[in-house]
C-alpha cells in the first residue's frame, strides 16, 4: 500500500493537470487478477454518460481501501447478521473461531469486489439520488463524494446494503422534505436503538449486521449512521478531531451532512443540523446543581486543534516529512482539513529563529510527550498556520539534525491573539493541588447525588435490623468523613442509597473506637470479622483515579525553553500537595510516579488549576 499510495500522490503533487484517465489505468493495473470483474462495470454503463462517469470516479478512487477478512472474520458477522447475538454469546463464538480460522488477512477492494456488488452498488445509489425529494440539494460532484462510495471506513461489505436499511428505515422518513430533515430524523432513529455491549471481535462489521447488535462505539455508531443516510441518497461523511488537545489520547468521529452552503451536524441531545455547531461529544453536560463552595466545577470540555474529514477519494497533501508516526495522518491522501467548516478561525504565524524547512504545532499527549496537529512549510521566514482552535494549549516543534526541537515557547490563542506562556523564575508561588488531570461534570452529577445516601451498621449479613450510623447530608470530594456517634458494635458495614449505582463507593475505610483501621475496602458490604465499635468511617466515592493519595510519589514540573524542568518531589502524606517556588505564568505538569497514566498540562490562576 505504501507503494501504491506513493505514486498516487507524486502523480497528485506533481502537477495539477493530472488526468482522471491516469488514476483509473493505475486502479485497473492494481486489480491485478480481478481486472475482468472492475472492466465489467466500466463496460456496464457504455451509453450511460452520468453512471459512467461515476464508476470510472469510483474505480479510480478505489486503491488503498480494504478490510481485514478471513472465513471467520465473515462467519462471525454473519452469524450476528441472521441471530443478533448476545455479547456473551457473541464472544464465545468469536473465541472458538479464532481458533479454528485463519488469521485475518488485508483484502484490497480493487482485487476482490466483485462486479456484482459494484454495479448493484452504483445502480441503488443513483435510484436512492434520482427518487430523493432532496436531489436539487446535492449536485453530482456531491453524489460521487457523498453517496456513492460503498464503504465509510475499513468495515466489512456486504451486498444489497442499501435495500435492506431502506426497507428499516423507509418509515422514518417518509415525508420528509429536506436533506436536513431527513438527517435529523434518521439520527434520533438510530440514536434511539438500544446499545448492546460491545463483543471482543476487534473488527467493524457491516452496517446489515450492525443493525442487529448496535453498540454505539463511535466508529461502528458513525459506519452504521453514513450507510443508513446513504441509502437513501444523502450526502454524508464522517470527520473526526485527529485526537483531542486536553482530554484522553483519543480521537473522536461524528456524521456530518454536507450540502451546498456547508456541513450540518445535530450534537448530543440536540433534534436539529446545524452549520458551526459545537463539537460533537465535547462537552459533558451538567444537569446538577452543586454547591457554591463545592471545590470543582463542570466547566471542563474536550478540545482539538483541528477537524478532518475522512474521504472515499484521493485529495492533494501536504507533502510533509514525518515529525513521528503520529503525522503520518496529516500527509494521508484521504484526509482533509475542513476546520473553517467549524468555524475554526484562528490563525498563527511562527517565525524559526534558525534555518528550518518545515514547522508542526503539536499538543501535549497523556503519553507525555508533544504529537503534531497541524503542519506547515516555512516560507519567507514565517510558516503560517490558518483554521486552529481557540484556547488550545500547542508548542511550536521542528526537526534539527534529526531531532524533535522546540521552536517557541507554548501558547494557545484567544480572541484572534496568540497568548505565549513564559516562566517568571524571578516571581515565584505557592500553591496546593488535589488533582492531576481535569474533573468533568460526569463525575459531578454522580456526586451530586449521592446526599441522602446511609451508612448502615449491623450484626446480621442479611441487614434485617439495621441501625443508621450516619447519612451523607452534602455533596462529597474525594475523601469524607464520617464521625460515628453510636454505642452499638457491628460486624458488618454497608451503603445503601435511592438510586443504587450512586451507593458505589471506591473505598470505605473503618476504624475502631481507638482509632484503629480495621477495615479497607473496596466494597459496598464489609464484614469485619468480628463485632466492633465504629468511630469514624471514611468513604471515598467511586472516582477517575487522578485524585492526590497518600503514600505516592509526586513531581511537579514547568516547562522552560526546551522541556520539562522539575520543580520538586513530595512523598504525599495526605490528600493534598503543596509545592513552593512555581515560577509564575508557567506551564505545570503534576506526575504520579507512583502510578496512573491520565495527566494533563495547566496553567494558575489565584491558585485554581486551569487544564490545557
Amino acid at each position: 500500500m505504501n507503494r501504491l499510495l506513493s505514486y498516487i500522490l507524486s502523480c497528485l503533487l506533481v502537477s495539477s493537470c493530472t488526468s482522471h484517465d491516469e488514476l483509473l489505468d493505475y486502479a485497473l493495473e492494481q486489480a491485478r487478477s480481478n481486472r475482468h470483474e472492475i472492466e465489467k462495470v466500466l463496460t456496464h454503463y457504455v451509453g450511460d454518460t452520468q453512471k459512467q462517469e461515476a464508476a470510472r470516479w469510483l474505480v479510480a478512487n478505489m486503491p488503498g481501501h480494504s478490510v481485514m477478512w478471513s472465513e471467520g472474520v465473515q462467519a462471525f458477522a454473519d452469524s450476528v447478521m441472521h441471530q443478533g447475538l448476545s455479547q456473551e454469546r457473541g464472544n464465545q463464538l468469536w473465541d472458538s473461531l479464532q481458533k479454528i480460522s485463519a488469521t485475518p488477512q488485508k483484502q484490497r477492494d480493487i482485487e476482490t469486489l466483485s462486479a456484482e456488488f459494484l454495479i448493484d452498488n452504483i445502480d441503488k445509489a443513483f435510484r436512492a439520488w434520482s427518487e430523493s425529494p432532496w436531489k436539487s440539494e446535492v449536485d453530482f460532484d456531491r453524489f460521487k463524494k457523498y453517496v456513492l462510495p460503498y464503504r465509510a471506513d475499513n468495515e466489512l461489505l456486504r451486498i444489497g446494503w442499501r435495500d435492506s436499511l431502506r426497507a428499516t428505515y423507509a418509515p422514518v422518513i417518509k415525508d420528509a422534505k429536506t436533506a436536513r430533515e431527513a438527517f435529523e430524523r434518521l439520527r434520533k432513529a438510530v440514536n434511539s436503538v438500544k446499545r448492546k455491549g460491545k463483543y471482543d471481535f476487534p473488527y467493524v462489521m457491516d452496517a446489515v449486521a450492525l443493525r442487529n447488535h448496535y453498540s454505539g462505539v463511535c466508529l461502528e455508531r458513525c459506519v452504521y449512521f453514513t450507510a443508513v443516510c446513504r441509502a437513501f441518497g444523502l450526502p454524508v461523511v464522517i470527520d473526526n478531531c485527529g485526537q483531542w488537545a486536553n482530554y484522553s489520547n483519543r480521537s473522536h468521529t461524528w456524521v456530518a451532512l454536507v450540502l451546498d452552503d456547508g456541513t450540518y451536524t445535530v450534537v448530543d441531545e440536540d433534534s436539529v443540523a446545524r452549520k458551526f455547531n459545537k463539537i460533537d461529544a465535547s462537552t459533558f453536560a451538567q444537569n446538577q446543581t452543586m454547591p457554591e463552595d463545592y471545590p470543582y466545577t463542570g466547566e471542563f470540555k474536550k478540545r482539538l486543534v483541528k477537524v478532518w474529514r475522512q474521504t472515499f477519494d484521493l485529495n492533494p497533501i501536504d507533502d510533509a516529512p514525518l515529525f513521528d508516526d503520529s503525522s503520518a495522518r496529516l500527509s494521508s491522501p484521504r484526509l482533509v482539513d475542513v476546520s473553517a467548516e467549524y468555524g475554526l478561525n484562528g490563525k498563527v504565524e511562527i517565525k524559526p529563529d534558525c534555518e528550518i524547512e518545515d514547522v508542526w504545532l503539536c499538543s501535549h499527549s497523556l503519553s507525555g510527550g508533544w504529537i503534531p496537529q497541524a503542519h506547515a512549510q516555512v516560507k519567507m521566514g514565517k510558516a503560517k498556520f490558518e483554521h486552529i482552535s481557540d484556547s488550545v494549549m500547542l508548542l511550536p516543534m521542528g526537526i534539527i539534525e534529526d531531532v524533535k526541537t522546540a521552536l517557541g515557547e507554548p501558547f494557545y490563542i484567544s480572541n484572534g491573539r496568540k497568548i505565549e506562556l513564559n516562566a517568571d523564575t524571578t516571581k515565584l508561588v505557592s500553591a496546593t493541588f488535589t488533582r492531576k488531570y481535569p474533573i468533568n461534570a460526569g463525575w459531578l452529577n454522580r456526586y451530586a447525588q449521592i446526599p441522602s445516601t446511609r451508612l448502615e451498621g449491623c450484626n446480621e449479613p442479611s441487614f434485617q435490623h439495621p441501625d443508621t450510623l450516619f447519612t451523607i447530608t452534602e455533596v462529597p470530594v474525594f475523601h469524607n468523613t464520617a464521625l460515628i456517634d453510636s454505642p452499638g458494635r457491628y460486624r458488618y458495614i454497608r451503603v445503601i442509597a435511592d438510586l443504587p449505582s450512586y451507593a458505589n463507593m471506591d473505598r470505605l475505610d473503618i476504624y475502631d473506637k481507638t482509632g484503629t483501621l480495621v477495615a479497607s475496602e473496596k466494597k459496598r458490604l464489609l464484614d469485619l470479622g468480628t463485632s466492633k465499635t465504629i468511630s469514624r468511617i471514611d468513604y471515598f466515592p467511586w472516582n477517575d483515579g487522578n485524585f492526590v493519595v497518600p503514600g505516592h510519589d509526586y513531581e511537579l514540573a514547568y516547562w522552560h525553553k526546551d522541556r520539562w524542568r522539575t520543580i520538586g518531589r513530595q512523598h504525599s502524606n495526605d490528600y493534598s500537595l503543596t509545592f513552593d517556588n512555581i515560577p509564575s505564568g508557567a506551564l505545570l505538569i503534576l506526575h504520579d510516579l507512583t502510578e496512573g497514566k491520565e495527566e494533563r498540562p495547566f496553567t494558575l490562576n489565584n491558585g485554581r488549576q486551569i487544564w490545557w
